[in-house]
């Protein structure tokens, strides 16, 4: 599910009220008496329902409510003490995470903004929108001002960005197919030419010069970045359905993508053969790989299962949640920290499981609505979410050292 396909304004949790209640007096004028009636019984069920829902507790240390309507995408600069937030408002802030603060605000985005982030030495800061406006601006944490806007590019419709882990690039992913690489500050323009589909997810290997991308197609792609060329890809049919989520191992020598159709499949980086096909009845959303010393491979599913892999003999070891508390909450977002897998949820809350015992060990709560974007910053201890709800929320998180077997 791309939650980003529709610009709509945020969901209430007060629910639409009926009005119009004198109009409907005279049921003997509607041809299908007892589909209206059925139609109302279900209405004010669901007003009840929305009546009767509580906020959760809210354990988050700040929460920033600039948005108007859905924050869709969030980063923390490398120090840990400034945040950036995207959102349907089709605007971006920079705020403080210790107070909340507003640093900047970056404007001129013509839609919702589907990509904020700093670059892997802070001193920029990307913002890229639906409509295909990739801001990039010069961070001065200083100044009371507007940044300097350092580059800037219009493209088609956009899908998903990333920057460089390592060095001043760029990478955004179009609905063309195309995927772009410019060089900050300089503006030097690469393309990946597409084949006439969408593009849904990139991510680059550890090495730093290739990235896989994954397409609506069930295509998967692994570039070369300094030829601009296609080294290999998935074979057909793999993947019969749109490709959700990729990641990359650590070490370079395998990775892994998901579809629609409940399939993961492992694949080695270097010539696209297939490892293993990881066959699960649910609606596969998010993947990602743990460190080396852990060997872990964790999928999320909108139907709410959380399902931990040995990505090395592809057997699982533990299946994680279905169903907590009665309550079925479907994961968006998934990563690891150390040997604890953190999701984000459709519910609002983020479940943090040890990877080792498939145990959850904490469920932070605040947001009552799905959550779109997750980080977290080592440095200070600290996780940043974003939800449809309309809020960012900071949550302490002081991650445990990992545990050596």
């Amino acid at each position: 599910m791309n939650l980003l396909e529709e610009d709509t304004p945020p969901s209430s949790i007060s629910g639409d009220e009926i009005n119009g209640m004198e109009d409907l007096l005279f049921l003997e004028e509607v041809a299908d008496f007892e589909e209206v009636v059925d139609n109302l019984d279900e209405l004010s069920d669901q007003e009840e329902e929305d009546v009767d829902m509580e906020v959760p507790a809210d354990q988050s240390i700040l929460a920033f409510n600039k948005h108007q309507g859905s924050v869709f995408c969030c980063n923390l600069h490398p120090d840990g003490k400034f945040a950036v937030t995207g959102g349907e408002d089709d605007k971006a802030y920079v705020w403080s995470t210790e107070t909340g603060e507003i640093v900047t605000e970056c404007t001129g985005h013509k839609d919702s903004v589907i990509f904020v982030g700093f670059s892997f030495d802070g001193a920029f800061l990307a913002s890229v929108d639906m409509s295909g406006v990739i801001k990039v601006w010069k961070c001065n944490f200083e100044s009371t001002q507007e940044w300097p806007v350092a580059f800037e590019y219009e493209a088609g419709d956009l899908i998903w960005g990333l920057w460089h882990f390592g060095t001043r690039v760029l990478i955004c992913g179009a609905v063309s197919g195309d995927i772009f690489v410019f060089k900050i500050p300089s503006g030097d323009t690469k393309i990946l030419p597409g084949h006439n589909v969408k593009t849904e997810c990139g991510k680059l290997f550890s090495d730093g010069v290739r990235l896989v991308s994954g397409y609506e197609d069930g295509t998967v792609k692994v570039w070369d970045l300094k030829t601009n060329s296609v080294l290999h890809q998935v074979p057909p049919n793999v993947h019969h359905m749109r490709v959700t989520d990729v990641d990359t191992h650590p070490e370079n020598n395998i990775m892994a993508s998901i579809s629609t159709d409940g399939k993961a499949v492992l694949t080695t980086s270097m010539n696209g053969k297939v490892v293993a096909q990881l066959e699960t009845d649910d609606d596969l959303e998010t993947v990602a790989f743990s460190n080396p010393q852990l060997g872990f491979l964790a999928l999320g599913t909108l139907n709410g299962s959380v399902s931990i892999w040995d990505a090395g003999r592809q057997m699982m070891r533990h299946y994680c949640s279905k169903k907590e508390d009665g309550v079925s909450a479907g994961v968006t977002k998934i990563f690891w920290i150390n040997d604890q897998l953190v999701t984000g949820c459709l519910d609002g809350s983020i479940r943090i499981y040890d990877g080792r015992s498939g145990e959850r060990i904490l469920m932070l709560t605040g947001h009552w609505l799905e959550i779109f974007d997750m980080c977290y910053n080592e440095k200070q201890n600290i996780l940043l979410s974003t939800s449809d709800d309309g809020t960012a929320r900071v949550f302490k998180y002081e991650a445990r050292s990992e545990n050596v077997q």
